[in-house]
Formats: C-alpha cells, sequence, structure tokens
C-alpha cells in the first residue's frame, strides 16, 4: 500500500513539472513569435532590415510615478520616451511610447522583448510589443 502512495506521488509530481514547464514555454512563446512575424511582415512589404527602422515600444504602466521611472530609465539608454494618462484603462492607465532606431533582427528584437517584459513586471506594468513602418524606398 505505501509502494503505491510513492508512485502516485511521483506521478503527481511529475505532471506538476510537466505542466510548469509547458506554462514556462508558453509564456516565452508570444512575445518572441510576434516578432519574429513582425519582422517577416515588414520584409515581406519590401522592408530591409538591416537597415535602421524607426521603432515604437509600448507599455502600459499603473501610475504616473511607475511611467515616470520606466521614462527616465528608457531615455539614459538612448531612447526617445514619453508617457501619458490613458483615461479609458483602469489598472494601466499611463501609457509609456519609447521610440528608437534600429536594425530588425529577430535575436536582437526578442531578447528587447525580453529584457521589455522584465523593465514593465519590475514596475507592475505590461510591455505592449512594439511596431514599425517599412523602410521601402519608393520605386522611381
Amino acid at each position: 500500500m505505501t509502494l503505491a502512495y510513492v508512485f502516485l506521488f511521483l506521478g503527481g509530481a511529475i505532471a506538476v513539472w510537466r505542466i510548469w514547464v509547458s506554462i514556462k514555454r508558453a509564456r516565452d512563446r508570444p512575445a518572441h513569435s510576434w516578432d519574429e512575424r513582425l519582422i517577416e511582415r515588414l520584409r515581406h512589404e519590401g522592408s530591409d532590415p538591416f537597415q535602421p527602422h524607426d521603432v515604437v515600444f509600448f507599455f502600459g504602466l499603473p501610475d504616473e510615478n511607475a511611467a515616470q521611472l520606466v521614462v527616465e530609465r528608457l531615455v539614459r539608454e538612448g531612447y526617445i520616451a514619453e508617457y501619458k494618462h490613458v483615461q479609458e484603462q483602469l489598472e494601466l492607465s499611463f501609457s509609456v511610447h519609447a521610440q528608437r532606431s534600429v536594425r530588425l533582427s529577430v535575436p536582437d528584437m526578442q531578447a528587447t522583448s525580453r529584457r521589455f517584459n522584465e523593465l514593465a513586471a519590475e514596475f507592475h506594468g505590461r510591455y505592449d510589443g512594439w511596431a514599425a513602418a517599412s523602410n521601402r524606398k519608393a520605386d522611381s
């Protein structure tokens, strides 16, 4: 009977561990696949990812103090950043927009997204991704 409990406990522990690993992978996947899909879309539109793009990064933050601290940190890192109050949002009522000219490589943008997710979490906010216009040259 004791042996049955040991096997039952081990089976449950393995199941919990597999669920935890799956959740961890799924949590990382959306931001990374988003970065890759967006860069691929820009390439499909004729944009050159090896040339600089003006990229805007978006954050949602709970209060003005958090928004101001995030803006100050981003400005120190060379971004042009600002925040504004968003009345429609109850929980994350401040929006931060940060802009920088960067080359769009998938690994670099994935690293930036990971870092910005951590930055937003530090201030109890959310990183909402990025956007960039195509840098395609007009046909002559």
